[in-house]
């Protein structure tokens, strides 16, 4: 969906200029002066949206120069391209790269066309999750396709939720579990092997802690599964769960975590509750995406969500 046709919400704030007067800088990721390209033309729209530990702005540029020191006085901010073709300090940045940023950074970006583009910032350092490990300046990431194209998928169907929720207050029960989905994605294109690292004989260590954190989902139940918080629960770094359970069950911990939230869903559904919906034990589980929950169920279980509450009631 292109970002112009986003629709503001009590969730997503949309702005729209016409003019290069009009137009004004955010400063998620401030620090630099634009000098437009062409005189006329001139088009910008953009959409905010804010999360628990991070604020997103998706953006579509104008042909201009930037200069200054750009990036952040707190926490790490990064740069998602949709559709991206420019030039950083001489260098040529194309899509297939995300930009990652610590502190400010003198830059000087030419954008000979407009651009679409995911400006981020988490107000946490990131520092713990195996990526982005250094103090200052701006590093590029080259992403696999597929890989970047989840990414663009997971932010757009983040801002198309937004776009389309009429209320504040029933956004704020998925929007943590958006934010968990999102740094998963981030995860999965930037953090190195870690099974390859692991210490030589760490496995029944990283068993035992596999098995605490099994205790622990057990009895948070299923909406409360951020892995961040998980770490911390159990004395370890979000680094050394993401090997141990990489490690032990072969995949990543929040394909793990998916796993026993999606468990907790079917176990809702064979019930056969004459009130429940697939909506609602989706939503309960904090499942957020309908249509990949759905996906994502069938190739778990050889049937539709629908399909496990119709044959518990009997049809």
């Amino acid at each position: 969906m292109p970002v112009r046709w986003l629709s503001p919400s009590p969730v997503l704030r949309v702005e729209r200029f016409s003019s290069f007067e009009e137009f004004r800088s955010n400063d998620i990721l401030g620090g630099v002066t634009s000098t437009p390209l062409h005189s006329t033309a001139f088009s910008v729209a953009r959409s905010i949206l804010a999360l628990s530990d991070s604020l997103l702005v998706l953006q579509r540029s104008f042909a201009r120069e930037m200069e200054g020191n750009f990036g952040t006085d707190r926490g790490v901010g990064l740069v998602i391209p949709l559709a991206f073709h420019a030039t950083m300090n001489g260098r040529a940045v194309g899509d297939s790269a995300i930009g990652i940023i610590r502190g400010r950074s003198p830059t000087r970006v030419v954008e000979q066309h407009a651009n679409t583009y995911l400006m981020l910032r988490f107000g946490s350092d990131m520092h713990n999750r195996g990526w982005a490990d250094f103090n200052d300046g701006i590093r590029l990431f080259e992403l696999a396709p597929a890989t970047m194209q989840a990414l663009r998928a997971v932010v757009l169907d983040m801002f198309c939720l937004a776009s389309s929720s009429g209320d504040l207050k029933e956004f704020d029960r998925p929007s943590r579990q958006m934010q968990e989905t999102l740094i998963a994605a981030l995860d999965n294109g930037l953090v190195r092997d870690c099974v390859k690292q692991a210490r030589p004989g760490s496995f029944g260590r990283h068993r035992k802690l596999v098995e605490r954190l099994d205790e622990l989902a057990e009895a948070l139940g299923g909406t409360d599964l951020y892995s961040c918080d998980l770490a911390q629960t159990l004395g370890v770094s979000i680094r050394t769960l993401q090997t141990a359970v990489q490690h032990v069950c072969g995949v990543s911990v929040h394909q793990y975590l998916r796993s026993k939230r999606m468990w907790l869903v079917r176990k809702l559904l064979v019930t056969g509750r004459p009130l429940l919906t697939v909506t609602a034990a989706a939503q309960a589980n904090g499942f957020w995406h309908m249509s990949d929950f759905a996906r994502c169920y069938y190739k778990a279980y050889g049937e539709s969500p629908s399909e496990t509450l119709a044959r518990a009631r009997g049809r």
